[in-house]
């Protein structure tokens, strides 16, 4: 069935998404943004707001950079899967953002590249790198696909190693760090160890790291935690130097009701080696 979907994503994709990329619709989320920013912004899931997006990421993101100046349109995309329904499509089909997409499942890049082909066609650089990608070889990665030094934005979804890539990755300097956390962790700072085993497809519920543990890895890289999706997993960082944005909490993150209910039990670290940070 997945591949059926795919298929009928990568040679259809054009006209299934094709309300999304009209310039209506752009019209309609630049409407959005600017009776937002007309009055303070309580906490940054507010900002909520999608277009090729699930749960908000398209309004934050624009919403973060709607509050910060000098910031190069470029991304890398680290677990991009299909490089459609992700955090970086707004900005490639509306503003122009150039970058990669770095999935180790190359069916689901070749989705993108034959989506995006009428941006490549006009210039656009988008790279589609299939890899796996672990920390000993992800700066080379990166490195080769000609992205080094500021750029505007990274995201890492690969639903494992998160945290020991991010703490890894020194050849680029995003001023914007999205990364999932698992939540199911609560308000623990700890992370699963570095390991070929850390992955959902291994053990859904052992991989990954909390939100406190990925705070501090912010914190130790220059960032600071502006505030997440509102189930709390999905993580919005910033340069301390790029802008004035408010600083949050884990605790704060996960002060949702619903997030709160998805925690794991005691016992269930006790049965589980991890890594405190």
């Amino acid at each position: 069935m997945q591949s059926v979907k795919r298929w009928v994503k990568k040679h259809f994709g054009s006209f299934i998404f094709r309300r999304l990329k009209s310039s209506a619709r752009k019209e309609e989320l630049e409407d959005w943004l600017t009776r937002l920013n007309q009055s303070p912004l309580p906490v940054l899931s507010d900002a909520s707001y999608n277009v090729f997006t699930y749960h908000g990421e398209d309004g934050i993101l624009l919403y973060l950079l709607s509050q910060l100046q000098d910031f190069p349109k470029t991304f890398v995309d680290i677990g991009a899967g299909d490089c459609i329904k992700g955090n970086f499509s707004t900005l490639v089909v509306h503003y122009g953002w150039e970058g990669v997409f770095i999935d180790q499942n190359q069916q689901q890049l070749e989705v993108g590249r034959h989506f995006y082909k009428w941006k490549t066609r006009k210039g656009l650089f988008l790279k589609f790198l299939p890899a796996t990608v672990t920390k000993d070889n992800v700066n080379n990665l990166i490195r080769e696909t000609g992205m080094n030094g500021k750029i505007g934005m990274l995201s890492i979804d690969i639903d494992g190693n998160d945290y020991w890539i991010w703490d890894a990755i020194d050849v680029i300097q995003p001023q914007i760090v999205i990364i999932e956390a698992k939540v199911e962790f609560g308000n623990k700072s700890i992370t699963v160890p570095y390991g070929t085993a850390n992955h959902h497809t291994v053990d859904e519920m052992f991989n990954g790291a909390s939100v406190e543990a990925l705070r501090k890895l912010g914190v130790k890289k220059g960032y600071k935690l502006a505030g997440a999706n509102k189930q709390g997993y999905n993580l919005f960082f910033v340069r301390r130097d790029a802008g004035n944005i408010p600083e949050t909490t884990a605790e704060l993150v996960l002060n949702n009701s619903e997030t709160k209910k998805s925690f794991y039990p005691e016992s269930f670290f006790s049965n589980h080696k991890f890594k405190s940070i």
